[in-house]
């Protein structure tokens, strides 16, 4: 009910037609955290907003073959501080689209995230924490390699297959990652992913596949994962492992697995989880991360949380924390050259409408 009035006042203040408001929802989530974190050199006391977001989502039943119009606007919010280093606020940040849907699945164009990205989100309990796993999954610990496959991009073509009998198909195409307009680089930086997930009853399993082009014959980077989660009673286990492929002779390919567990107390919850990276053909450029965490939901829509995770760098890695984290932290460099290592704990409060 709530959700409809906003929905009508938002239509009312741009002078929408009422009728054209019925099928949208206003919906949004603030995770608002305090962070003492440590990057091997020094320390500090953060407030920090992860992923916060604002929403308009609607449809339309098109009158022909049971089409629908579809469309998503939402908003990267910053609760904390305007720094735009930092999650900063941004009316279109997060997935914006357009779409059709039907009998055939979805098609959605616009900015998204990946099918590589959308596989896994499942497998990953600390979320937009500091021990979120994608502070290490789905890139090198060398910044200099563009291999984050963690990623929304631009300029996206998506579809998403109906379920059947659990089994779903996703793909995602991105015409160019660098917005070129007309020119002889355009679309020399388009990439695309394929995605395909099945579950049934307590199980869940999933694999994924990205491939990225570069411009002037530089490395085409791909990565590919598997993975899936399984349910005893309250207990649930994720285990992941995954391959990201440089394309270059310096940093070669790398592994990475990954294990979590949740159990559900009522409305608390503890969680566990553990992500290693191998070396990639650098050495010593592999890195550990632990998390721990409890929560406690006072109602389905607002929580509170806290987590301590810690990452051990080897000596030429350069891993931290990051993923939806709000304020990532990065590794110092000692006075040696070596990787120092990156802690921290928290305190966060959730809040979805």
């Amino acid at each position: 009910m709530k959700k409809t009035v906003l929905a009508f006042a938002v239509a009312a203040a741009v002078g929408v037609p009422a009728v054209a408001a019925a099928d949208t929802a206003l919906y949004g989530r603030m995770n608002v955290s305090l962070d003492a974190v440590d990057n091997g050199e020094d320390s500090s006391g953060q407030l920090a907003s992860n992923s916060s977001r604002l929403g308009v989502r609607g449809s339309e039943d098109l009158g022909f073959a049971g089409l629908k119009g579809v469309y998503q606007i939402e908003a990267a919010l910053n609760a904390a501080n305007e720094d735009k280093a930092f999650d900063g606020s941004n009316l279109t940040g997060r997935n914006t689209f357009l779409g059709l849907a039907g009998g055939f699945g979805e098609l959605r164009l616009g900015k998204h995230d990946t099918a590589y990205k959308m596989s896994t989100l499942r497998l990953n309990f600390f979320a937009d924490t500091l021990g979120d796993m994608y502070g290490m999954a789905g890139q090198f610990s060398a910044g200099d390699v563009d291999d984050n496959f963690y990623t929304r991009q631009d300029n996206s073509i998506v579809y998403m297959s109906p379920k059947f009998d659990g089994l779903q198909v996703m793909a995602h195409y991105t015409t160019d990652r660098e917005n070129d307009r007309p020119s002889e680089d355009a679309n020399d930086r388009d990439s695309m992913s394929l995605a395909g997930t099945f579950e049934q009853g307590p199980m869940f399993v999933t694999v994924a596949f990205e491939q990225r082009n570069d411009m002037d014959g530089e490395a085409e980077p791909t990565a590919w994962k598997v993975g899936g989660t399984y349910g005893i009673q309250d207990l649930t286990l994720a285990a992941m492992y995954e391959n990201i492929d440089s394309d270059t002779e310096m940093y070669g390919d790398r592994d990475l697995f990954h294990l979590g567990a949740k159990y559900q107390l009522g409305q608390a919850y503890l969680m566990g989880s553990y992500t290693a990276a191998n070396d990639s053909d650098e050495d010593d450029t592999g890195a550990n991360m632990w998390a721990l965490g409890a929560g406690y939901d006072f109602t389905k829509r607002t929580g509170m949380y806290a987590t301590y995770a810690q990452v051990s760098n080897d000596d030429n890695a350069g891993y931290g924390f990051g993923g939806g984290k709000g304020k990532p932290v990065s590794p110092a460099i000692a006075t040696d050259g070596t990787t120092e290592d990156v802690s921290g704990f928290q305190v966060g409060v959730t809040h979805n409408f």
